[in-house]
């Protein structure tokens, strides 16, 4: 069965749980036993009950991390990733968003919550990490009896604000009513004014237009070591293989240091095999002891990471930085520890606003930047829209996180 990670987005209490409680309802995804367990007694029967894991997020009525669920419908299964809308949990939600193929935001239009400043970092943030697509969903049109007067507006404003940061994936809007369980799946009598989809039928839309498998042929053998065990006189690389097709005899590089070596035997499921593909966690061993541990990656002899020590970056800071502190910085990434040299700003963006400045010596927090930099010592890293994985990095000063951002 094909699967599909789509990302929730969007503010606190704008329903983002309850549509995801009731999509598994409405679909047969969740069981009675499960939907009787959610049940608080004493209180109204809210739908998101059946996502909270801990006692404690029923008593606060706040998500307090992310949440996965899976949605079956049609043949297709959806992984919905519920992700927290509080600022001090962004980090959570940077997470989430960067594993996304679609995204679901949600727009409440009850008077005092609408399209507030997070919600337009989440969908900055969703654009950032390559989304295919977004469906956005103008909830609790209930509360507004059905009008599609406020259903135009919300639209609007959405829409507005895509095109000032130029947004460029396919956008759908759809209005919903969660807790009623309105256009989740069939189409609202409520709402006879809405002609298109229901939120499921546009992400089944989603699944059969715009969904892309992930590269996975060719020379452009990518793998990362998780780990390096000594066993039977040889080194057994223990690896995640990200892409190409790694076969026995095949000659690959380790980098950092470009060794080059033969592949002498390979292990799949704790079988021995002439070849393994893409996606896949393998074992191999070389025909030659080469420096390599975890996080070192295996390339085909061919083609070659496309950047080392200096790259170009798009970053979101949620703790401000400056470009004359660079050395204090260090960069995360497939389980290494890489210092900066030097960082250079290009250019500022506010997701919240959209102005745009050029160059300057700081980023503000909760701002998105275009910045050059310069490692202390070599790493390869990927373009991010060519290899996901290996194009993504987190920023960290000392033991303060500080931000993420991707290699263009």
């Amino acid at each position: 069965m094909d699967k599909y990670i789509v990302t929730m987005l969007g503010e606190k209490d704008h329903g983002k749980s309850t549509l995801i409680g009731n999509l598994l309802i409405a679909t047969g995804s969740t069981t009675d036993e499960r939907v009787r367990e959610a049940r608080v007694k004493g209180k109204r029967w809210e739908p998101a009950y059946i996502l909270d894991s801990f006692s404690e997020e029923r008593e606060n009525e706040m998500t307090i991390d992310t949440t996965r669920a899976e949605l079956v419908h049609k043949g297709k299964m959806f992984e919905l990733i519920d992700v927290p809308g509080h600022l001090e949990l962004i980090k959570n939600m940077m997470s989430g968003a960067s594993n996304g193929d679609f995204a679901v935001l949600m727009v409440s239009v009850k008077k005092g919550e609408g399209f507030r400043p997070q919600t337009r970092r989440h969908l900055f943030l969703s654009q950032m990490f390559g989304i295919k697509a977004l469906a956005v969903a103008v909830n609790k049109m209930d509360i507004v009896d059905y009008d599609e007067r406020v259903f135009e507006k919300a639209k609007r404003e959405v829409g507005d604000y895509l095109r000032s940061i130029n947004f460029d994936k396919p956008v759908f809007f759809v209005p919903v009513s969660a807790y009623n369980n309105e256009n989740l799946v069939s189409n609202s009598g409520n709402m006879g004014w809405y002609k298109g989809l229901p939120l499921a039928g546009l992400l089944m839309d989603f699944a059969k237009r715009y969904y892309r498998r992930p590269k996975s042929g060719g020379d452009g053998v990518r793998a990362i070591v998780q780990d390096a065990v000594e066993t039977d006189g040889s080194k057994a690389l223990f690896c995640v293989l990200y892409n190409g097709t790694v076969r026995v005899g095949d000659t690959v590089r380790v980098e950092p240091d470009e060794a080059k070596a033969r592949v002498k035997r390979l292990h799949l499921k704790g079988r021995s095999v002439r070849s393994a593909s893409a996606h896949s966690n393998i074992a191999l061993v070389l025909d030659k002891d080469v420096d390599v541990g975890r996080g070192s990656m295996i390339y085909g002899s061919s083609v070659r990471p496309h950047r080392k020590g200096t790259f170009t970056a798009r970053m979101f800071v949620i703790n401000g930085i400056r470009s004359a502190e660079a050395k204090r910085l260090f960069i995360r990434t497939n389980n290494n520890d890489i210092p900066l040299k030097g960082m250079r700003i290009e250019s500022t963006l506010s997701p919240v606003t959209g102005n745009r400045s050029r160059g300057g010596g700081s980023i503000a927090t909760n701002d998105s930047a275009t910045v050059s930099i310069i490692l202390a010592r070599d790493y390869p890293l990927e373009r991010y829209e060519e290899h996901n994985e290996l194009g993504r990095f987190a920023l960290y000063r000392g033991e303060e996180f500080v931000g993420v951002g991707i290699v263009e």
